[in-house]
């Protein structure tokens, strides 16, 4: 991902999986390949097609994307390497091949999940807090889970500006200390 675009949805937090996004017009799909002129905003040109992006693991700009129609509900983004695909291999008329294509518009983030596996130590929580807040990322939710009496995972919901600013979460996060390994997770 060479290009460096802050991009950003507003986000109506009271449905789950689903935005809203303000300066619509400016916030596309295209077909790879196709004319960027016959771009399709994100909601849905005609008719008003919802689209929203899959509830776990959404994608973020810079992510390869596909899009699953579901016939009356819209269309569904999953990032390409979503294993929730494979729920759909035996229906390739649903598949819709899509990329990115934004123009700069917003401070919001994207939602993105990570699971950190941590040192269960003072100060662990600390700083992969501060590396996420030091990077410009938001924290928007956070779980635990013993992995082992002295190690734990950090589930993280974070808001990120693109795939770019999540992959360099990732690297400052492999390389504190108290981190013991760093992936991120596609619902």
């Amino acid at each position: 991902f060479k290009e460096e675009r802050k991009v950003a949805p507003a986000v109506d937090k009271k449905e789950s999986g689903w935005f809203n996004f303000k300066n619509v017009s400016k916030l596309m799909f295209r077909a790879p390949g196709g004319d960027p002129s016959k771009a399709v905003p994100i909601r849905g040109l005609r008719g008003d097609l919802p689209v929203r992006f899959a509830p776990n693991g959404g994608a973020v700009p810079g992510d390869r994307i596909v899009g699953i129609v579901s016939p009356g509900e819209g269309i569904t983004i999953y990032p390409i390497q979503s294993p929730a695909l494979s729920a759909f291999d035996n229906e390739p008329e649903r598949w819709i091949d899509v990329r990115w294509d934004l123009e700069e518009f917003g401070r919001d983030k994207f939602p993105a999940q990570i699971k950190v596996t941590a040192i269960n130590e003072p100060g662990a929580l600390g700083a992969i807090a501060n590396v996420i807040g030091d990077a410009g990322a938001n924290i928007a939710n956070i779980a635990f889970q013993e992995h082992s009496p002295d190690f734990r995972d950090v589930l993280l919901d974070v808001e990120v500006n693109d795939l770019k600013h999540l992959t360099g979460i990732m690297s400052q996060l492999k390389a504190k200390p108290v981190v013991s390994k760093v992936e991120r997770i596609n619902g």
